[in-house]
């Protein structure tokens, strides 16, 4: 019976550790997929529920979360305490996947708790911008 438990525990930590991210309310590691350069400007191909967002590059730390697309534009609007939004203040590069593809980015604080009409009032608003600014460069 141990060994049979032993084996579905080993089962589990392998799919959890081969989706090459988070697992619904887990968090993963390196996202995998094929990289793509991020556009520069409209993100409205975008239709999946949530994202895959990964912070700190060095040690890669990966969340699925939602996201909103507004003027063509990608933001995330994290609560004060998430363990990524301090990734995030320490190092702003990051990496999101939609689907099979992975786009490098850059976390640009754009909005303050409150600061932004319908965003959450409590909660601090970052667009994802191409790494080296809304520019691509």
């Amino acid at each position: 019976m141990q060994d049979g438990r032993l084996a579905c525990a080993i089962l589990a930590l392998a799919l959890l550790t081969a989706c090459g991210g988070p697992f619904l309310v887990l968090p993963g590691g390196r996202l995998a997929g094929n990289e793509a350069t991020a556009p520069v400007s409209d993100w409205s191909f975008v239709d999946d529920s949530f994202v895959d967002l990964e912070t700190r590059p060095a040690d890669p730390y990966s969340v699925e979360l939602n996201y909103v697309v507004r003027d063509g534009k990608l933001y995330i609007d994290p609560a004060e305490g998430k363990l990524w939004l301090e990734h995030i203040r320490e190092d702003p590069r990051v990496r999101v996947r939609f689907g099979d593809t992975v786009y490098p980015l850059e976390a640009v604080l754009v909005g303050l708790p409150g600061e932004l009409e319908g965003f959450d009032e409590d909660r601090f608003i970052y667009r994802l911008d191409p790494r080296g600014g809304a520019d691509g460069g």
